[in-house]
């Protein structure tokens, strides 16, 4: 956590997403980093852990439903998103773009979190080159701040941390 700290400029007061947030470890552990004055907005797609979030949330947390493709994120809610190990399985990666940026203020910060395929890449399948990524999300309007290649985690070929930021004008 303490790199992702340092990425999303985490402190006590921000407003963070954990989107695809599957059984919310990452959500509890940002609502513990931003405390009782921040908000974390934890997104899910799946119904069961949808409720499974909403049972075991603190009262920052706030659980929303995402679809295939929106992030389910209100307009300009966030200073800070992140997607760990979410992005490989997008299949709408454009459409989901447009709501991360949307769901950002100006200046937000966008981390995407993922690992490269182990053989060859399709969408939909076992992860994403980082180079994908970065094409698709500057695509939809965001700026390159830096793409961290030995982020630690698990994957079969190791994780990177691309970050990005919302254009401030």
């Amino acid at each position: 956590m303490p790199l992702l700290r340092q990425v999303l400029a985490l402190e006590p007061g921000k407003a963070v997403a954990d989107v695809g947030a599957g059984k919310g470890e990452l959500t509890l552990a940002l609502a513990r980093e931003v405390g009782p004055t921040g908000r974390v907005f934890s997104t899910e797609i799946d119904a069961a852990r949808l409720e499974r979030l909403r049972a075991a949330r603190p009262d920052n947390v706030t659980v929303l439903e995402a679809r295939g493709d929106d992030s389910g994120l209100p307009a300009e809610c966030c200073d800070a998103i992140v997607l760990r190990r979410v992005y490989h399985h997008l299949s709408e990666p454009a459409r989901i773009n447009e709501s991360l940026l949307r769901a950002l203020r100006p200046g937000g910060v966008l981390a995407v979190i993922d690992f490269p395929p182990p053989f060859f890449w399709r969408r939909g399948e076992l992860g994403v080159p980082s180079q994908a990524v970065l094409a698709e999300v500057t695509g939809g309007g965001f700026e390159l701040v830096r793409l961290v290649e030995d982020w630690p985690g698990r994957g079969p070929l190791g994780s990177y941390c691309a970050v990005f930021r919302k254009p401030r004008v």
